[in-house]
């Protein structure tokens, strides 16, 4: 599979265009106590790595933090500089988090393209558990997930219809969240980032291993190449050298309903006013 630097070295700008599209300041706004955070889904910490250097040194930051695999946990404790203050760190996915998760606890939560194999099935318990940790009037939920349209999504149906032998794993869509969030009452803003991932035609290797970790399966590149429907389907996204993936991303701000008139009023002051995106919702 892909190895992580190779990896982020081709969605870093996915992450410097999150960074930008959000008033950090605001968000981490002065306050006498320290900030309570929790990453779902944190996965080797290159999210806060990339914007600690963003953030105002007197921040106190206690961060909470889940995942699934022992590496990942390990790692971004690791990571974890000033003002982010490594506190509990939980083997688990949210679907599974009821034990360790106090209600009304976080001043920030957020899921930074972690949420895509969690089940339609767990999505409703899932998100109404991730709410009820937020605290209720200054609790802010951050998410960040492709869109329907995207090439991930895309090419992990077609996969699975054409080229694997077992059951596909699920997808989660940002759009689904956003439907699961509105039925659960919670305030929410929207902007897109137009995010591309550009490949040259000549690092077969490098694509095999994109191609591998966008449906997390090691099937190699010339089984691929085999499907028809696959094949026209990676040659409908060459220009000229290289391929070029869109991945357009939603983020998500959220807020209880408890919030109130002036949570929508607090995540709309969070969203810078110029960056290169469609404007809020």
């Amino acid at each position: 599979m892909l190895q992580p630097e190779a990896w982020f070295k081709i969605v870093e700008h996915d992450y410097t265009q999150l960074i930008a599209a959000i008033n950090w300041q605001k968000m981490f706004f002065t306050q006498h106590e320290d900030f309570q955070l929790l990453d779902v889904g944190c996965g080797t910490g290159r999210f806060p790595k990339m914007l600690q250097p963003q953030l105002p040194v007197t921040l106190r930051i206690q961060y909470d933090y889940l995942d699934p695999s022992h590496y990942c946990l390990a790692t971004c404790q690791e990571t974890l500089k000033a003002p982010f203050l490594p506190r509990h760190g939980w083997q688990t996915t949210l679907e599974h988090s009821q034990e360790v998760l106090e209600t009304g606890t976080y001043d920030v939560a957020w899921a930074i393209q972690s949420l895509y194999c969690l089940e339609q099935a767990h999505l409703h318990m899932a998100l109404q558990q991730l709410l009820r940790t937020l605290h209720p009037t200054r609790g802010t939920a951050c998410f960040v997930l492709a869109k329907h349209q995207a090439f991930f999504p895309q090419i992990h149906q077609l996969f699975y219809e054409h080229c694997a032998e077992y059951t596909p794993p699920p997808y989660l869509s940002a759009e689904s969240v956003v439907v699961m969030l509105e039925e659960l009452g919670a305030t929410n803003i929207i902007r897109e980032l137009p995010c591309t991932h550009t490949i040259s035609i000549r690092e077969d290797r490098l694509l095999e291993q994109y191609l591998q970790q966008s449906v997390m399966d090691t099937t190699p590149l010339p089984k691929w190449r085999q499907h028809p429907r696959l094949r026209d389907f990676l040659d409908a996204h060459r220009h000229d050298d290289t391929y070029q993936f869109p991945n357009p991303y939603w983020l998500i701000l959220s807020t209880p309903s408890t919030a109130g008139e002036s949570g929508k009023h607090r995540l709309q002051n969070y969203l810078t006013s110029v960056t290169p995106s469609q404007p809020a919702r």
